[in-house]
């Protein structure tokens, strides 16, 4: 990837969702989220924005950090191609205990919202309102895969 923009990714996760940022600044990262996709396409954008998962959140604490940025900065409104590859990863770092990190739930919002739109109705609510990403086998093989490669 091209070193710009694995800056401008780092510019856009290297921070806290939870911390307060005024409103230029808000307008600023959405900025440059904006002209991320617009100058590399929404499939290189995503690249980089999993390369920076992958690479710099290890604990649960990150992953769920990283999830709620994802979020914010509008990811989930696009396809994603490997919707369960990238679903996995979270699971694996975070564990079966979910709860204890994600008590605002933004694990199930991704899922229930990136997978319906890459084709998988299993997780459409309107459909199955009793999916539970957790208990999702493809995401837990996925979760599985990251672990056998440790």
């Amino acid at each position: 990837m091209n070193n710009k923009y694995d800056e401008i990714t780092r510019v856009l996760f290297d921070r806290r969702y939870c911390s307060e940022i005024d409103e230029d600044t808000e307008d600023e990262l959405l900025d440059l989220v904006d002209s991320q996709i617009s100058n590399i396409g929404w499939t290189d954008t995503f690249k980089n924005w999993e390369q920076y998962l992958h690479q710099e959140c290890k604990t649960p604490d990150s992953v769920i950090n990283f999830a709620n940025l994802f979020w914010w900065y509008g990811g989930q409104d696009h396809v994603i191609s490997e919707p369960y590859h990238f679903l996995g990863y979270f699971y694996y770092v975070v564990g079966s205990d979910v709860d204890k990190y994600d008590n605002g739930r933004i694990l199930d919002s991704i899922a229930t919202s990136i997978l319906p739109k890459a084709g998988f109705s299993e997780a459409n609510l309107a459909l199955h309102p009793d999916y539970v990403p957790e208990n999702d086998p493809m995401i837990i093989k996925e979760a599985q895969g990251y672990a056998m490669h440790e």
